[in-house]
């Protein structure tokens, strides 16, 4: 098995980032009290998921270096962010101030050349809008990490309902998704695929992953969310893997005796 983990990847950052760090720009310091941006581009949701991929969750680490030193060896001031990679999630909810997320918690951590360039954040991206997010708590053993950011005012988030079972082998399940970091607010790409059982919590499907797929979530034929994708199989990308549901539930079940999170 192989964690889909994004480091030492410059090459692909560049030219995946390049267009949606463009598309954003104008949002990048946006802060909750401002309106959403008037939505022109009249996207328009299949029925039976609209509400999965309106809580579709594009995610970066960045890299946030506040001095670096010139051809005189001074040390400048200045904000330097480098994007180090992305991720996928999901808004589980929201509160009046407050949105939610899960994604993979391979993702949250740093790793140690992370760590060396500076520090890092973490940058969500819903629609048209980008905002810092911080961590409320992750689980290494089962790749789940629960965030927080700002809600902006007028946004609007179903809650996302989480199965009571996993699903029969050989269920059909549908995944949503930015592989490669390909998301932007007029695209969203879903993938269908099945589930093929579990053994001690740990799940398996026959969805397609790959860099950037990390954290995305995973509904049944209901729209309720029954796993994120955390790892792929090596040399084939169909074959991906997520916690049980009962392990999500367990995380939240556990913030919410500080935090109301449902």
């Amino acid at each position: 098995m192989n964690r889909m983990k994004s480091y030492n990847f410059w090459g692909w950052v560049m030219l995946s980032f390049a267009g949606l760090l463009f598309l954003f720009t104008t949002q990048m310091f946006s802060c909750h009290g401002t309106k959403k941006p008037i939505d022109n581009t009249g996207r328009l949701y299949t029925k039976q998921y609209e509400s999965q991929l309106e809580n579709f969750v594009f995610l970066i680490k960045e890299s946030h270096e506040n001095c670096f030193e010139d051809s005189n060896q001074s040390c400048v001031q200045e904000k330097i962010v480098t994007p180090l990679s992305s991720a996928s999630g999901v808004v589980l909810s929201s509160s009046s101030s407050h949105i939610f997320i899960v994604t993979a918690n391979h993702f949250c951590e740093n790793s140690i050349s992370e760590k060396m360039m500076g520090e890092t954040k973490i940058r969500i991206f819903i629609g048209e809008t980008s905002r810092l997010a911080n961590i409320i708590t992750g689980s290494e053993k089962a790749d789940i990490c629960l965030l927080e950011a700002l809600r902006f005012k007028d946004e609007n988030f179903k809650t996302t309902k989480l199965a009571k079972q996993m699903p029969l082998i050989g269920d059909r399940l549908v995944n949503i998704a930015a592989p490669d970091g390909i998301a932007s607010p007029n695209t969203r790409l879903m993938f269908e695929g099945n589930f093929a059982g579990c053994e001690e919590l740990k799940c398996v499907f026959t969805i397609p992953a790959t860099f950037g797929s990390s954290g995305s979530a995973i509904y049944n034929e209901k729209g309720e969310l029954v796993s994120i994708l955390v790892a792929a199989a090596v040399n084939f990308e169909n074959v991906s893997m997520g916690p049980h549901v009962s392990t999500l539930r367990v995380l939240v079940e556990t913030v919410e005796k500080s935090i109301d999170i449902y």
